[in-house]
């Protein structure tokens, strides 16, 4: 390999380090994603050059029909379905390594070593980045799916993978097509084994994951026809998708392993986990009853009261209105969620806020590492009404000041602020660190309705007497009605 690629490719891949370090930043984020964006076409323009295959017009043909999807996805996906969007990219770049590695299996031994690596990885890659997808955008169950012996299945097909591609490594032929063909359906396999039980309260980890293992792909692409720019950034996203990963797991209080072998719940050393899936399942329909029955007695109760005369209706000034409580609170803290997204009403949060520190309130966001679909999704949605990005706060570091606000404003989250979490052993979400939006004596709610959150646990902070305001429906009209209620 001549030195001028190595150097080149090495000062490339600094330009694309450099374009992820100012993405860290809203101000240089921009600049930070062209810069990056600049590098890699760079390294596209060299590799053709030192391939030698400049003359071959199919690739810019292939080039111009890439740039043109990019293009049209760009302008018409909405920021509502980024996330489904990059488990497609993701995809996307894992399937591409497969292809290469399909194209250079035939080789010496460490070249069909890495060939069939980088096809086992990309189809695993490529096939539970669809499926994320599918569960993201609701074609497919948002539910964990778990099929009979899926753990044991799950387990065949990835000793199978790792078999066929150290198989390849002393066979040529016919037998090596076998290992190859073998290769792609296991793994293929195992990505749809794996990703399908995972639900929707471990998203964000699984999307971080396999981003992480399209670079990973991408790199050993680049050990099988030996480039070393490919290697480089492939290396780059691996490492940095491992580290999103590790970063979402400990926020979300969950170990990688138990996702990957479905496990769902992180319990505590001192509390006892109930194995049997089916006898939770009873236990929770159980609860849900008790709690249908309670409210039918405390109904019951009620109309008994309302006829024996011995209640009087409740004046409807006794309690105030929800724009009141804004009205008056001089500490706020806005908790946006996938419903705000969903309703797109980062805008409207925007105008609240807005109308909310012309009158001298303090206004802070709360942001959960998870909320949303992907990591960073409400930063995204925010930014893109302008909000200033010193007013976003990571749980760790305003969770404490919940207890001490005027007012908590809930917009469409709620799996990241159930107070079940804490206690309610045996669901998605137990164990999980939570905005302890609970705490706070004012609560208003601006959900669509009260359904429990993506994880399916009921929340209960919803059913609290006092300081809690529902308003319900959709954020963009809750909000409006809460900005012009504002004296």
């Amino acid at each position: 390999m001549p030195v001028v690629q190595i150097i080149l490719s090495a000062v490339l891949a600094v330009l694309v380090l450099a374009g992820i370090s100012m993405m860290s930043k809203v101000k240089t984020a921009i600049s930070g994603n062209l810069l990056s964006a600049l590098a890699m076409l760079c390294g596209i323009v060299a590799t053709l050059l030192f391939a030698g295959v400049v003359s071959v017009w199919t690739i810019y043909v292939a080039i111009l029909i890439g740039a043109l999807v990019g293009s049209i996805l760009a302008m018409r996906v909405k920021m509502i379905q980024m996330p489904q969007t990059v488990a497609l990219f993701n995809g996307l770049g894992g399937g591409a390594s497969a292809l290469v590695g399909v194209m250079s299996v035939n080789g010496g031994p460490f070249v069909r070593f890495t060939a069939l690596l980088a096809v086992a990885v990309g189809m695993i890659t490529l096939v539970g980045s669809l499926v994320a997808a599918g569960k993201l955008h609701r074609v497919l169950p948002q539910k964990p799916v778990v099929w009979k012996g899926h753990s044991l299945f799950t387990l065949l097909f990835l000793v199978l993978t790792l078999g066929f591609v150290a198989a390849g490594i002393f066979v040529t032929g016919a037998e090596l097509t076998v290992c190859l063909v073998g290769a792609l359906v296991s793994a293929s396999l195992f990505g749809l084994w794996f990703s399908v039980r995972v639900g929707g309260a471990d998203m964000p980890i699984t999307i971080s994951l396999l981003n992480s293992l399209s670079g990973v792909a991408g790199a050993i692409a680049g050990m099988a026809i030996g480039d070393v720019f490919l290697v480089a950034v492939g290396g780059i996203v691996g490492a940095s998708g491992l580290l999103l990963t590790q970063i979402m797991c400990r926020a979300m209080n969950r170990k990688l392993m138990s996702i990957l072998t479905g496990g769902s719940v992180k319990p505590s050393p001192t509390t006892p986990v109930i194995e049997n899936e089916e006898l939770i399942k009873r236990i929770m329909d159980l609860e849900k009853k008790i709690k249908e029955l309670e409210a039918m007695v405390a109904d019951l109760e009620e109309r008994v009261k309302k006829l024996d005369g011995q209640i009087v209706a409740a004046s409807s000034e006794e309690k105030p209105s929800a724009a009141a409580v804004l009205s008056k609170a001089k500490d706020v803290i806005i908790v946006p969620g996938y419903g705000m997204a969903l309703a797109q009403a980062q805008h409207q949060v925007r105008q609240l806020a807005d109308k909310l520190e012309s009158r001298g309130t303090r206004v802070r966001y709360a942001i959960h590492p998870v909320a949303g679909r992907m990591p960073g999704h409400m930063n995204v949605l925010l930014a893109e009404a302008d909000v200033d990005y010193e007013k976003l706060y990571e749980m760790d570091a305003i969770n404490d000041d919940f207890k001490n606000a005027d007012a908590v404003v809930v917009i469409g989250a709620n799996d990241v602020l159930n107070p079940a979490a804490r206690d309610a052993v045996g669901t998605p979400i137990y164990g999980m660190p939570v905005l302890n939006v609970d705490q706070a004596p004012e609560v208003i709610v601006c959900n669509f309705d009260l359904k429990p959150g993506y994880a399916g646990v009921e929340n209960p902070l919803y059913s609290r007497e006092k300081g809690v305001y529902l308003e319900l429906g959709d954020a963009k009209d809750t909000l409006m009605k809460l900005i012009s209620g504002i004296a």
